[in-house]
């Protein structure tokens, strides 16, 4: 029994009765009680009568103390007792993940990120489960930053431990989204297996009217996620498209987001897919050629170890003193390296349309890594 559930049990029973009562673990110590109960110290004798013992499929979760006179025991004591089991089997129900709900998942996962599920197959499956794909929703994108929080690095754990921590990972996202958007509300969460689950946000019958106060809201739900999860967490967000075709567009733009931001800025942090203007169809749409056109150039680099001074030269917008400055050296060094830049690479670094293409390699070498 732990704290939460013994004071959702109280809060529950005050809504019904004055009674002066407390639940305990299974040792007796109080975890939770009424305002009007009287016993200070923390452990009651759960050997009394006094103590109603709380039972679910054969396991003890903790008793149920009633510091009331036997006759007011007799008249309410089994039906709070029932009442205190029912809300620990709705808890512990919510601890697991439903066959429905995995299938859901499943088959999300084989619609966005494999070929082996169809529009029609998808729509007729989640039909089936009373989802109405005709709300119009967009992709965000969650991946917990931690994969032990998951204790997916865990050998040694005791079955179905790993799978209550994933449910209850969904829960707490189901819960806040319920809370936090409450002017669209039919969002719908999947896990997709490893550390990622995925939000697929209620947009409203006029996306295009809602979108850009839905974009600011984002730094807030990445806030209050990571309050509710506690854990670090990279969220990205995909942009609103027409139809299944479009859900599937947004959950591309979403997982581009995610990952290109998380391998430029970094973790714990949230990226929509408008971040990235133009250059955003590159990460998710680059050809072989373009890919191939990156590994070489930044080969020829990191041969030469000029790799590091390109990108500083990039990043202090094309100026020599500050580059030489950040890095320490003379403007005279500096110049002979990005030479050496042009020389491995054919590409000129101080003229701007070949800086552009080396900075198109650089993010394509972060991004396909």
């Amino acid at each position: 029994m732990e704290t939460l559930l013994a004071t959702k049990i109280i809060e529950e029973i005050d809504k019904f009765s004055d009674t002066h009562c407390a639940i305990t673990d299974d040792l007796g110590t109080i975890l939770a009680k009424s305002k009007n109960f009287n016993i200070a110290h923390p452990q009651i004798n759960s050997k009394s009568p006094k103590a109603l013992s709380l039972n679910l499929a054969g396991k003890k979760y903790g008793y149920l103390y009633l510091d009331e006179p036997t006759a007011e025991r007799q008249r309410v004591g089994n039906i709070l007792k029932s009442i205190a089991e029912v809300i620990i089997q709705q808890v512990r129900h919510a601890e697991i993940l439903t066959s429905d709900e995995k299938r859901l998942d499943q088959i999300t996962y084989d619609f966005l990120l494999t070929d082996t599920l169809n529009e029609a197959e998808y729509t007729a499956v989640l039909g089936s489960f009373g989802i109405d794909l005709d709300i119009k929703r967009a992709a965000i994108l969650l991946e917990i930053c931690d994969p032990g929080f998951l204790l997916l690095l865990d050998r040694e754990i005791l079955e179905g431990e790993r799978e209550k921590i994933v449910a209850r990972t969904k829960r707490n996202i189901e819960t806040l989204l319920n809370t936090f958007y409450t002017q669209h509300p039919n969002n719908l969460a999947f896990y997709l297996g490893g550390t990622k689950f995925l939000i697929l946000k209620d947009m409203g019958d006029k996306p295009e009217e809602y979108l850009e106060e839905f974009k600011k809201t984002l730094n807030n739900l990445h806030f209050d996620l990571e309050n509710e999860l506690r854990t670090n967490i990279t969220i990205g967000v995909g942009d609103y498209s027409e139809g299944l075709p479009g859900l599937k567009e947004s959950f591309t733009e979403a997982r581009t987001a995610l990952k290109f931001g998380e391998q430029t800025w970094g973790k714990s942090k949230i990226y929509h897919y408008d971040n990235f203007g133009v250059v955003a169809p590159l990460f998710s749409g680059a050809n072989q050629e373009n890919i191939n056109f990156s590994k070489n150039i930044i080969g020829k680099l990191s041969a030469r170890d000029l790799k590091g001074t390109l990108e500083c030269y990039l990043n202090n917008e094309l100026s020599v003193g500050k580059t030489a400055k950040t890095l320490k050296i003379h403007r005279n060094t500096l110049i002979y390296r990005l030479e050496k830049i042009e020389e491995a690479t054919g590409l000129d670094p101080k003229l701007f349309n070949d800086a552009f293409q080396l900075k198109m390699a650089l993010i394509l070498d972060h991004y396909h890594g």
